[in-house]
Formats: C-alpha cells, sequence, structure tokens
C-alpha cells in the first residue's frame, strides 16, 4: 500500500516550517520538502523578527528545522516539481523520481525578485541594493539614497524611503506625471532622468551608481523598485492566482482548490518573516480542520454502506 501523508508543505522557510511545526504538534504525519535557497538567505542578518534580530538567516532556518525535527517532521531536500489533484481527493506530490501522496498540500514556495542586468549586482545583492526599507532602512537611515526601477512603482518607493532619510534622489528616464512630479518636490526629492546600470564599490562599501549616460552618482543606498513574481508555478497549476501568479487565499490561507493551501509570500508579496511565520501557524489548526472533515465523511459514508449491507442480508 502507498504511503499516505496528512500534508506536504512545500517551501522550507518560515512561513513552510511554522505550519509544520504546528501539524507536527498536532500529530499530523508532514513531509516538508526543501527546494534550496531561499528569498530571506540573500541578506546577511534577518531583522523585524522579534528574537531573532540580528542573526544571520541560515541560523534562523537551522534553528526552526531542528525545532520541526522533535515532532517528527520529515523534510526532504528535493524541488516539488508538480501536484496533481486526483478523483479521490488525493495529491500526487512528484519530487525528484518519487511520488507521495498528501490528503493536504501546503504552498510555501515564496517569490523572486525580478531584477535588472545591473553590474555589480551579485556583490550588492541583499546588503546594498535594496527592496523594503521596513526591513532594513534603520541601517542606512540619514543617508544618501538613490532610488530606481520600474516606472509604475518608483514614486512610491522613493516617498517611503524618505521617511528614513531627507537625502532621495530617484533616477528614471520615465515621463513623469505632473502629479508625480509635485509629490516628489514636496518632499524635495531630485529626479536625474538616466537609467542606472551599474553599481560601484570601493572595498564592500557602495560608492555609486554608474548610468547609461556614463554618469556617476554617489550614494550610500540603492533602493530597487522591482516586479516580483511566484518562485514556482505550482500554484497556477492547482488554484486561482493573482497577477504575479501568487495563491488568492481566504483569512484561513485557504485557496480555491479544496485540500490546497498557501502561507507567507506565496499568497501575500508584503509578507515579512513575522507575517509569513504567522500565517504559517494560522494555516496549522484549519488544514486539522480539513482533515477531520474528511475523516467525517469517509466514515459517514462507510456507514451507510454498512446499513445498506445489512438490510440487503436482512432481505435476502
Amino acid at each position: 500500500m502507498e504511503r499516505i501523508v496528512d500534508a506536504a508543505i512545500v517551501g522550507a522557510g518560515v512561513g513552510g516550517l511554522s505550519a509544520a511545526l504546528f501539524l507536527g504538534r498536532a500529530g499530523r504525519s508532514t513531509i516538508v520538502f526543501d527546494g534550496g535557497k531561499t528569498r530571506i538567505e540573500s541578506v546577511e542578518e534577518v531583522r523585524e523578527y522579534p528574537g531573532f534580530d540580528g542573526l544571520p538567516p541560515q541560523e534562523v532556518l537551522s534553528r526552526a528545522r531542528a525545532e520541526v525535527h522533535k515532532y517528527g517532521i520529515e523534510i526532504k531536500r528535493q524541488r516539488v516539481a508538480s501536484v496533481t489533484p486526483r478523483a479521490d481527493g488525493l495529491f500526487e506530490v512528484y519530487h525528484g523520481h518519487s511520488v507521495t501522496l498528501a490528503r493536504t498540500v501546503v504552498l510555501a514556495t515564496g517569490l523572486i525578485d525580478k531584477l535588472p542586468p545591473l553590474s555589480g549586482l551579485p556583490m550588492s545583492w541583499g546588503r546594498d541594493l535594496r527592496v523594503c526599507p521596513c526591513f532594513d532602512g534603520y541601517e542606512v537611515q540619514g543617508k544618501r539614497f538613490v532610488v530606481f526601477g520600474v516606472p509604475k512603482r518608483l514614486v512610491h518607493m522613493a516617498s517611503w524611503v524618505w521617511m528614513w532619510s531627507r537625502d532621495v534622489t530617484v533616477v528614471s528616464e520615465h515621463a513623469f506625471t505632473d502629479v508625480e512630479l509635485d509629490r516628489l518636490r514636496l518632499l524635495d526629492i531630485d529626479v536625474i532622468a538616466d537609467e542606472v546600470t551599474g553599481l560601484v564599490h570601493s572595498g564592500e562599501r557602495l560608492e555609486a551608481l554608474i548610468t547609461r549616460k556614463g554618469n556617476s552618482i554617489a550614494c550610500d543606498a540603492a533602493w530597487i523598485a522591482a516586479d516580483m513574481v511566484a518562485a514556482s508555478d505550482l500554484a497556477a497549476s492547482l488554484c486561482d492566482v493573482d497577477e504575479m501568479g501568487l495563491a488568492r487565499v481566504d483569512s484561513a490561507g485557504r485557496t480555491s482548490r479544496p485540500g490546497i493551501f498557501a502561507v507567507g509570500n506565496a499568497a501575500d508579496p508584503a509578507a515579512h518573516l513575522a507575517h509569513a511565520s504567522a500565517a504559517g501557524t494560522n494555516v496549522g489548526p484549519h488544514v486539522v480542520m480539513y482533515l477531520l472533515e474528511r475523516e467525517i465523511e469517509r466514515r459517514t459514508a462507510n456507514q451507510k454502506n454498512a446499513d445498506s449491507a445489512d438490510i440487503s442480508q436482512r432481505v435476502s
């Protein structure tokens, strides 16, 4: 007989591990599939996560994995290639050269940032090239900021980072509307009509951005307004998704397909570590309730079949 687990969690970041911790403590058979490096591992230190502020993300994840293991949760270092729903309500989870049957699936696959081809990017991403001042604006507050990236998000990003520094410059050839320009002028944010093509370092410290026109713009922190997309197409193959490919969920983390749940950045692009952790914990009871209702349905059907068989035997 094929092994069936109560839950297959796709993604071993904080959201997925939080869900696994709850399900392990609830006595539910669970496998976590670790597909590789998570988005948070691109930074050097975790921020805005009480009890872990300043720790390397690898240490935070290592602690979480150790806690999950205590409750008998298996973590497979394999990428899930696909998930196929079956007529009997189970899900075939394909990973490596194997298939695992699961009663529920929790998507914790996260998202990725779509970055332009910039010189010096590998040295800067996650440190000097930043995407959210909420996470690490404190470390560079009051310094020289340069903002660039996709036009539709530039004014919002420049205005937002201004709360951490009054020295903000936008670099873009985009034709801003009068309303957008008025907003930037009110905050004394300069606009340079050019395009950023690279980052320049002195040792390990960012000192300037270079542009298509050959300009060098001195700065201490660069903020990029980047598009984001789902890190996996699993959600799109299983349930309703938004324009980024992220699962649409209700307050319980339930998707449009019964038995499929999603947490963290797999459903919410703005979720930080604390949000992902809370989402993972929040989804746990709803997965357990789903499993309970399916068990009650199974037992009800069995009882009806038994009653029908008993009646048939007495009639004959």
